[in-house]
């Protein structure tokens, strides 16, 4: 995570040069592959040894981050990018499921907090070395440094003894048979994440309109300049880290939906708290509570996913609610830009967190009403 978002960073700020049109491609290539493959990546997850294909994969984006340092048009920047992604698009699924079998069913919640920590550890260190190097005129210097990083995965991976081998039990396909679109016929079927899931993703989507409104909510707005806005970044992500920890101890046991669902309620609370903020500094307390729920609702989704979902399918499943999730952001942030431009960015902030907030209420009202905790698919 570290290499690809310094890597993005840099990409990013060396396209907007090539005009607005092309940093929007270079989004679109990112984050499309997750939609448009959401089905096969399952598939193949389910179809192949995941520790083996989350070290080819890795080997695959170290390539491809190579040829991206040696690319110089913004056609084949956004081309190769979308190859990227692609690769991502299947090794999302592929570590989510493969996270039981290295810590044990029992145990697995906490695996799911823990790889929610890196990426967002690493998330928060990519941005600043990506900026350094671009300032320094360095954007090969970061591409390469993301090829490193795939192959310091790769060869991390190899030191891995679980495996998770394709394996198809009697009942193991959740009633919803062995196609590629399994996953999201699954999604729809299962009680608790025909709603869990989207309702996730349309708030995380509905709130991404935040990522477009809070430039100029804090440094117009408030009038704290970039220093500020930087503040207000850093703080965000800190508290994403203390959200993911919820997962951690024994007392989110039987209660993963409930921290779910309250993870998206206070995601949209926070991005409405910054458009009601009458000030710097209580924008930056509902960036607290935002940020929290941010991170509960990140670890939550993969961890409710793995407890509802049978082992056969759970390549399928994460791959289809990463499209929906993904899908719901992109509306989102299409969503902000003209938002702003009409309702201004505090206005953009209350409509887009007010709405958020709502569609999170009704997982939480769900959530609460179920008498029974969920326990892993196949278990009593």
């Amino acid at each position: 995570m570290l290499g690809t978002t310094a890597a993005f960073l840099a990409m990013v700020l060396h396209l907007r040069h090539d005009g607005s049109g092309w940093v929007t491609a270079l989004l679109l290539a990112e984050l499309t592959p997750f939609i448009l493959m959401g089905a096969l990546a399952g598939w193949l997850v389910d179809r192949l040894e995941a520790r083996a294909l989350l070290i080819v994969v890795s080997i695959g984006q170290a390539i491809v981050s190579v040829a991206l340092s040696m690319a110089s048009s913004p056609i084949a920047i956004v081309a190769l990018v979308a190859l990227l992604g692609t690769q991502a698009a299947v090794e999302r699924p592929a570590a989510g499921a493969l996270v039981p079998h290295i810590t044990g069913e029992e145990h697995a919640t906490r695996g799911y907090a823990r790889l929610s920590t890196g990426r967002a550890l690493g998330s928060i260190g990519g941005p600043a070395i990506g900026g350094f190097v671009s300032v320094a005129g360095e954007t090969r210097a970061a591409l390469l440094i993301n090829a490193a990083s795939f192959l310091i995965l790769a060869l991390a991976l190899t030191t891995v003894g679980a495996r998770r081998r394709p394996s198809g039990p009697p009942g193991g396909d959740g009633g919803v048979g062995d196609s590629v679109e399994a996953g999201f016929r699954f999604l729809v079927r299962q009680p608790v994440l025909r709603l869990a899931i989207p309702l996730t993703a349309l708030a995380a989507g509905i709130a991404l309109a935040d990522n477009v409104a809070a430039p100029y909510r804090f440094a117009d707005d408030f009038a704290v300049g970039a220093v500020g806005f930087g503040v207000y970044e850093a703080l965000y992500s800190v508290c994403e880290l203390i959200g993911i920890q919820a997962f951690t101890s024994k007392l989110s046991r039987g209660r993963e939906e409930k921290l779910l669902a309250a993870g998206n309620l206070m995601l949209g609370l926070g991005v409405l708290g910054i458009g009601l903020a009458g000030n710097y500094p209580l924008a930056l307390a509902a960036a607290v509570i935002g940020g929290v729920g941010n991170g509960m609702s990140n670890a939550g989704e993969g961890v409710v996913i793995r407890l509802c979902t049978p082992e056969a399918l759970r390549g399928r499943a994460f791959a289809a609610s990463g499209a929906l999730v993904q899908t719901a952001s992109i509306g989102g942030a299409m969503a902000g830009a003209p938002a702003v431009a009409v309702f201004g960015a505090a206005g953009t902030m209350v409509i887009f967190g007010s709405l958020a907030a709502a569609v999170a209420a009704v997982g939480v009202v769900v959530a609460l009403s179920r008498t029974t905790a969920l326990v892993p698919e196949g278990k009593s």
